[in-house]
């Protein structure tokens, strides 16, 4: 690998770590806000999940750009949910599902009601949909992607990371998507609940994570001292 654009990588992340671990934190206090406030702050975890998907997905294409001309990098994937992240976040916050929700129940209510005279409820099911099956494609090609990279040789990596750690963030999205939307049809009340504890571990990784590129900074430049020691 060219020791020029490793160089750049290697630099770049001691630049970005403190902004996964900063994000982290914030949303680890507002767990933490949740369980001393007994479950007061609950209520606002749809909107606190829409602010963690829009500051994940500016951190993923911050991320993307460090290795932008390197193809083991995979930037090309970070970029892209790092853009829909973002999209996701910005959807949930402006309420876009639920505007187009209560238009779907009015006109297709109105239908059903017609030809049936049965109550349609089915107010929250977009959202719910919405959500576990961004999270379970996410987490599918996390996973996809980095058993890939486990068949590389560790000398052949730019920089090094933890690879059980991005495993286990796409295992965490793939696990929470699937529940979210089980959860729609079998236990409705219990998403907020799931919510959180989604928030809760993706903090608790994303600090991981940062502490992780920080620690792959150091390694990586270990590894060029001793390609350097061997070449002279």
């Amino acid at each position: 690998m060219d020791k020029e654009a490793t160089i750049k990588i290697r630099d770049y992340f001691k630049k970005i770590w403190v902004y996964h671990i900063i994000v982290g934190l914030i949303f680890l206090m507002y767990s933490a806000s949740v369980i001393t406030t007994d479950g007061a702050m609950l209520k606002n975890v749809l909107m606190f999940l829409g602010y963690l998907f829009l500051l994940t997905g500016i951190g993923n294409i911050m991320y993307s750009f460090s290795g932008i001309n390197s193809i083991r990098f995979h930037w090309g994937e970070m970029l892209f949910w790092g853009v829909v992240e973002i999209f996701s976040g910005w959807i949930i916050l402006s309420k876009k599902l639920e505007i187009f929700e209560i238009f779907l129940l009015e006109t297709v209510g109105d239908v059903v009601r017609r030809a049936t005279t049965a109550e349609l409820d089915l107010k929250g099911y977009l959202i719910v949909f919405y959500i576990g099956t961004f999270l379970i494609f996410r987490g599918i090609s996390h996973i996809v992607t980095k058993m890939y990279n486990l068949s590389i040789p560790r000398r052949n990596y730019i920089f090094i990371i933890e690879k059980w750690l991005l495993i286990l963030d796409g295992f965490l999205d793939l696990t929470f998507g699937i529940v979210i939307v089980i959860s729609a049809y079998l236990a409705p009340e219990l998403f907020n609940y799931i919510l959180f504890l989604y928030i809760t571990f993706s903090s608790i990784i994303l600090i991981l994570f940062g502490w992780s590129l920080k620690y792959s900074t150091k390694e990586s430049e270990e590894v060029l001292e001793n390609e350097e020691s061997q070449l002279k």
